[in-house]
């Protein structure tokens, strides 16, 4: 099989017909949303597994293809160490707080603040909030750019122009139908992406005459599961911020809120630790794959790029890019409309105009999103301006200055009855403060030291990883310091105390259906979608066949369109005669 260097006109083709389906897919359920709550959190009427496709699709962006994918291609076995750390944060998450996210009973994730706090903290939260999730969102968009800059290898398609494009693309769809057409789109974006990366790994074994060949040629400690610059105080300050990351993430506890009952919200939550347990050994050894048949990478970045042009056959290379970019379409958009709720709800419906209907709070949500998008591809534009550090060092820089703080009050605040509205509002300013100063401190140093920070491993050491492990160990302890001293000896009203005991009485109630309208079941339309793109795949087949004459790039198109008919049919004859969800 010749190889491929850049994308050909066939696999334009294929991605212009995913945009048009996920087009469709956003504009076809904008008659599911009828109330704000349809739009925010799909009326609760979620099933548990298509909320926990969704969540791990909401976990699981580009980053994946280029963040680990680059420290899988440097460091081996370790980035798989560093993906899996998510897994018992998961499961503890799952038993401390799933059921009381979920008996929190708020249509946005910070919504209880007010609740268990005050009305003037939840917005010092908000907007404290949102530079991490705007920040980490940038990280994302700029992921994907990267991806398809290597893909595309055109000199038209600048990195900046890359990066407006996937970023107008993913607000556009995000601002359609809210998060009943995030959640569907995200279950066919889920079958795109499995057969796209299922068909890699199978394929780049047996580029290197299988794996037995692989683990004689990959460099010398590749198996290493902990390799520095990643070592055990990298290790284990990760687990703090995953964990914190996991289970206080704004978009993470939307989806608890879809559900319809408690139960099925700690479901979802097991279901994604099964798939992270499973996805990255299929995801990232193609990557390490790549530094046996690509020893020397220029940017490493791009080793599952260059992986899956070597292996990929016109066509399937569309469904990849395809693949790639649902990943950040999925995370984007929910992150996209959990922002939006947040301004929607808790800012212009909360402080704004309190009698504002329905459909005007659709229409300010959709409004926000705009915003919220436009502001996030600006910093985008900005990350490919920043010098010495890879992905995944830049987002954890941007978790350790801002996490803290808005992180463990939200955590404290469902846990412990005595952590007060004081408390927190301490432990928000002294978070963000040594978080900020922390942060400006690096920066101003990296610059100055340029020169020894690239050529001294050492000094790279501790003013990259060294410094954001130091820094995640401060800040999470000033915050939680700022905690107990304000909850200690500052004083609250006797109406903040009736309200924290009618929190907690709430968190003693179990949820479970409360009440939750039928809605005709979507699963009959995205069959029908699924099979229509086994369809097309079939033509991408013979237009291979025809103009490439390459009898193995036939097969495995048409093994693709095989997969996605079969399960395209399947789902609309299982769910053809429901008529609820």
């Amino acid at each position: 099989m010749e190889d491929i260097t850049h994308l050909q006109a066939i696999d334009f083709i294929v991605i212009a017909v995913y945009f048009a389906i996920i087009i469709f897919i956003g504009t076809y359920f904008t008659k599911y949303v009828k109330q704000a709550k349809d739009y925010f959190t799909a009326g609760a009427n979620i099933p548990w597994w298509l909320a926990a496709i969704s969540f791990w699709m909401a976990t699981f962006s580009s980053l994946s293809f280029v963040t680990y994918a680059e420290l899988g291609y440097k460091y081996g076995f370790t980035s798989l160490m560093l993906y899996c750390i998510s897994i018992p944060c998961m499961l503890l998450g799952a038993y401390l707080f799933v059921g009381r996210w979920r008996r929190a009973r708020q249509m946005s994730p910070i919504g209880f603040i007010e609740t268990r706090f005050s009305p003037a903290l939840k917005q010092i939260f908000v907007w404290t909030g949102f530079p991490l999730r705007m920040a980490d969102n940038a990280i994302r968009i700029y992921a994907t750019a990267i991806f398809l800059t290597a893909a595309l290898s055109s000199e038209t398609f600048t990195l900046s122009r890359i990066i407006w494009l996937t970023g107008a693309i993913t607000l556009g769809y995000s601002m359609l139908g809210g998060q009943w057409a995030v959640i569907v789109t995200d279950f066919v974006q889920f079958i795109i992406l499995c057969l796209a990366v299922c068909m890699v790994f199978p394929l780049a074994v047996r580029e290197v005459n299988g794996l037995g060949t692989f683990f004689e040629k990959m460099p010398e400690n590749f198996t290493v599961l902990v390799e520095p610059p990643y070592d055990y105080y990298q290790l284990l300050t990760w687990i703090i911020l995953v964990f914190f990351s996991f289970n206080a993430g704004w978009a993470m506890i939307q989806k608890y809120n879809c559900v319809r009952s408690e139960r099925d919200a700690r479901r979802v939550v097991y279901a994604v630790a099964v798939w992270s347990f499973i996805g990255p050994v299929i995801f990232y050894i193609p990557a390490m794959i790549a530094r046996v048949v690509f020893s020397e990478l220029e940017n490493p970045r791009f080793a599952y790029a260059v992986i899956s042009l070597k292996v990929l056959p016109v066509g399937l290379m569309g469904v990849m890019i395809a693949a790639i970019f649902s990943a950040t379409l999925s995370t984007l958009s929910n992150e996209f409309t959990m922002l939006s709720s947040v301004l929607t709800n808790d800012f212009y419906a909360g402080k704004i105009n309190p009698g504002a209907s329905q459909n005007l709070l659709i229409k300010i949500g959709r409004i926000n999103s705009l915003i919220i998008g436009v502001v996030t591809i600006t910093l985008a534009v900005l990350l490919q301006y920043v010098q010495g550090m890879n992905l995944f060092d830049i987002m954890v820089k941007a978790y350790t200055a801002f996490a803290p703080a808005i992180m463990a009050p939200l955590l404290a605040g469902v846990l412990f009855r005595s952590i007060n509205s004081k408390g927190a509002l301490t432990g928000i300013i002294a978070g963000f403060i040594s978080g900020s100063v922390l942060l400006v401190l690096n920066i101003i140093l990296v610059g100055l030291l340029q020169e020894q920070f690239i050529t001294n491993p050492r000094l790279n050491y501790w003013l990259n990883q060294g410094w954001s492990s130091t820094s995640i160990i401060l800040n999470f302890g000033i915050t939680i310091l700022g905690l107990w001293l304000g909850s200690r000896f500052g004083t609250i009203s006797e109406n903040e105390r009736q309200r924290t005991a009618q929190f907690f009485r709430q968190l003693e109630t179990p949820y479970e259906i409360e009440t939750s309208a039928a809605v005709s079941s979507p699963f009959p339309v995205i069959g029908i979608i699924v099979t229509v793109m086994g369809a097309g795949m079939s033509i991408v087949a013979y237009a291979v066949k025809v103009i490439y004459n390459r009898p193995g790039w036939f097969q495995l198109n048409m093994l693709a369109a095989a997969v996605l008919l079969i399960t395209g049919i399947s789902i609309w004859l299982v769910s053809r005669d429901r008529k609820k969800t």
